[in-house]
């Protein structure tokens, strides 16, 4: 089985590097820049060696090529679960109910409700910054008045969820990491640097040092041209 992961620096699809890190797999990885500032699509030249089956791109796509079929996998919670499944690894294995809900939970948790509120938190700030300047006011208060009567509020609820959930345990599904962690890592970072409140969260910043301690990280973090203060920018903004 081959793969190739197509990748874009300081997106979401660093995790799915680290997936494979932890996994020790062999894998080719494609990384196309993707502006932040624009949010623009790979140009014309930048296409030339990407196969239709993972066109329109996104980041990331897993591409696997078998000895009969051809096979692209986009969204990160479906890779993670399907090489979790295929390598029986970074899973649950206990029959502890406890055990086995929290990893279904968290495992989907990232994706279905913690980044949405925090792609909104960059949707207004990408409305604020692309809005003409006599108009700009407009879309300022629209976001102060949305941050203020929704989503700061949504986001320190879930803040103090994982907070409150990982000061009994090392790990979301207990003392094994799983992909529900590896999952959870990159909104989870976002807020560590941006939220100006994030130090009432001790558990979570505790969580988020466990996990740069794992070899794996460190390692994709170098594969993935991973650079902190452009992610780091990039969130405050969104604050």
């Amino acid at each position: 089985m081959q793969i190739k992961l197509y990748h874009s620096p300081n997106s979401r699809s660093q995790r799915i590097i680290w997936l494979f890190e932890e996994l020790n797999l062999d894998y080719e990885l494609i990384t196309i820049n993707k502006s932040r500032s624009t949010n623009r699509s790979p140009s014309n030249k930048e296409r030339v060696n990407i196969p239709n089956a993972v066109l329109p791109l996104k980041f990331p796509t897993i591409l696997i090529n078998t000895s009969d079929q051809n096979i692209a996998i986009t969204e990160s919670s479906a890779i993670a679960e399907f090489f979790a499944e295929h390598s029986a690894k970074l899973r649950v294995t206990s029959e502890k109910i406890k055990i086995r809900s929290d990893y279904l939970f968290w495992k989907n948790y990232a994706d279905a409700s913690f980044m949405p509120n925090l792609a909104l938190k960059q949707i207004f700030a990408q409305i604020v910054e692309r809005t003409p300047l006599p108009f700009k006011w407009g879309s300022l208060l629209f976001k102060y008045a949305f941050n203020k009567g929704y989503l700061d509020q949504a986001i320190d609820d879930q803040l103090y969820r994982i907070n409150n959930h990982l000061s009994h345990q090392t790990w979301l599904a207990g003392e094994v990491f799983t992909i529900a962690d590896l999952l959870l890592w990159f909104p989870l970072q976002a807020c560590v640097i941006a939220h100006s409140n994030i130090a009432q969260y001790p558990v979570v910043m505790r969580y988020i040092e466990h996990i740069q301690q794992r070899p794996a990280f460190q390692k994709a973090l170098a594969k993935g041209q991973w650079d902190d203060s452009i992610f780091q920018q990039y969130w405050q903004n969104a604050w």
